[in-house]
C-alpha cells in the first residue's frame, strides 16, 4: 500500500510544506513564495484526478490533462468564493484553500487505494445510485454550471453605466405665443446634480437659473417668454448648462432658431 501511494505522500507532504511556508516567511521572500507553486499549479488537481481514478486506470499523458485541467477550474471557482468571502482574496486565504482541497482529495484517494468503496450515496445520506467517481463529477459538474451563472451574473451587475443629463428648449406652438419656449433638463446621472441654465438670445442674456437641483431620474422644465423683436423674423435662442461646481465650462448646450414674427432684415 505504501509503495502504491508514495505519489499522495509526497503530494501531501509539500502541501503541508508548502503552507507552512506561506505563514513563515514574509511576502519579501522571493524564494519561499517560489517553493509554494506546486500547491498553485499542479497539487490539487493532481490529488483530485487520483482520486476519481484510483487504480490508475488512465494513462500518464491524460492523468496529466486531468490534472491540469482539474487544477485550472478550482482555482478559477476558488478565487471566485474567496473573493466572496469576508476574507477576502490574499496569499494565505489561497493557501488554506488550495491545501485543503489537496489534503482532502489526497485523502480520499489513499482510502479508495486500499479498495474501500466510497459511495456519493454515503456522501450525501441518500440513495443516488452513484459511485463516487460519477459523484463527484456530478458535483464538479454542477460547481462549474453555478460558477458560470456567478461570473455571468457578476459581470453585468459590473457593467460600466455612463450617466448623462438631457437638455432641451422647444417652441411653445401657437400663433400666440411665437416668442415663447419651453425648456426641460433631465437628471440621468448616477448622482444628484445641481445645474446652472442660462438663456441667451442673439448673443445676450435673457434669464439665468443659478441653482436647478435635481435627484437620479427627476426632471425639471420651465416656460420662458423671450422679449419681442421686429428688427428681424428669426432669433438665435441658446441654453447654456452648467454645472454649479465649474460654472466656466458648459455641459451642455443647445441652439433653437425662432420665428419670432418679425420682418426680414
Amino acid at each position: 500500500m505504501k509503495h502504491k501511494s508514495v505519489d499522495l505522500l509526497v503530494v501531501m507532504t509539500i502541501t503541508i510544506v508548502a503552507v507552512a511556508l506561506v505563514f513563515a516567511l514574509p511576502s519579501s521572500i522571493v524564494s519561499g513564495r517560489i517553493l509554494t507553486l506546486p500547491l498553485v499549479l499542479v497539487l490539487p488537481g493532481y490529488a483530485l484526478t487520483c482520486a476519481l481514478f484510483p487504480k490508475r486506470a488512465i494513462g500518464i499523458p491524460q492523468c496529466v490533462v486531468f490534472s491540469l485541467a482539474l487544477n485550472l477550474g478550482i482555482v478559477i471557482l476558488g478565487g471566485l468564493a474567496l473573493n466572496w468571502m469576508p476574507f477576502g482574496l490574499h496569499t494565505r486565504s489561497w493557501s488554506v484553500l488550495l491545501s485543503g482541497i489537496t489534503l482532502i482529495a489526497s485523502t480520499v484517494a489513499l482510502l479508495r487505494r486500499r479498495g474501500q468503496y466510497i459511495s456519493a450515496s454515503a456522501w450525501l445520506g441518500v440513495d443516488l445510485g452513484l459511485n463516487f467517481r460519477q459523484g463527484l463529477l456530478l458535483g464538479l459538474a454542477a460547481i462549474v454550471v453555478c460558477g458560470a451563472g456567478a461570473i455571468s451574473y457578476q459581470g453585468a451587475a459590473q457593467q460600466p453605466f455612463q450617466g448623462f443629463t438631457q437638455l432641451w428648449i422647444l417652441p411653445a406652438g401657437g400663433a400666440s405665443t411665437k416668442n415663447t419656449i419651453r425648456l426641460g433638463v433631465s437628471n440621468m446621472e448616477l448622482t444628484a446634480m445641481e445645474y446652472n441654465l442660462s438663456v441667451n438670445m442673439d448673443g445676450k442674456v435673457v434669464m439665468v437659473w443659478p441653482s436647478i437641483y435635481l435627484k437620479p431620474n427627476e426632471k425639471w422644465e420651465a416656460t420662458l417668454v423671450l422679449p419681442q423683436t421686429t428688427h428681424t423674423r428669426t432669433a438665435r435662442v441658446e441654453a447654456l448648462l452648467y454645472q454649479t461646481r465649474a460654472t466656466t465650462k458648459i455641459y451642455r448646450h443647445v441652439v433653437l432658431w425662432l420665428d419670432m414674427g418679425g420682418k426680414a432684415p
